[in-house]
């Protein structure tokens, strides 16, 4: 059986990713400088629930496994490092758009000096969300 906490971290990526997605159509500028505020406030919501989500369930899952990781089949070894890589990056990269964006007045739309790292970014995140789904879903941790 899942663990309760993985089972809500799960969920709560998913809610994650349901906040970016709905970002995506306000940053084409379908409506001007308002959608893009409205997509950096959701962004600023999912990485908040997502730093929040690292450090109350994540760090603590890798700490308390870390001695079975040793033991893990190649592949499984290589999810989870992976990651553990790609989830430390796109939180990085992440913290650094959203603080681009905030450092400013949000009306200034600073951070469109850093469109060029937000779908690479997405993806990023949507390969550790995978990662992370196959590490929970097959109980590698």
């Amino acid at each position: 059986m899942l663990d309760l906490m993985g089972n809500v971290s799960l969920s709560l990526q998913v809610a994650i990713l349901f906040l970016l997605v709905l970002g995506l159509p306000l940053s084409r500028g379908l409506a001007g400088k308002k959608n893009l505020i409205r997509h950096g406030y959701l962004t600023a919501a999912a990485l908040v629930l997502h730093t929040i989500l690292i450090f109350a369930v994540m760090v603590p899952t890798l700490v308390n496994g870390a001695g079975d990781l040793g033991s893990l089949p190649v592949l499984s070894a290589f999810d989870v490092w992976s990651h553990v890589v790609l989830g430390t990056a796109a939180e990085v990269v992440g913290l650094a758009i959203v603080f681009v964006w905030i450092s400013k007045p949000p009306a200034l739309m600073r951070c469109l000096s850093m469109k060029k790292w937000m779908l690479p970014l997405f993806i990023v995140w949507i390969i550790s969300l995978v990662n992370g789904t196959l590490i929970h879903v097959l109980q590698l941790l």
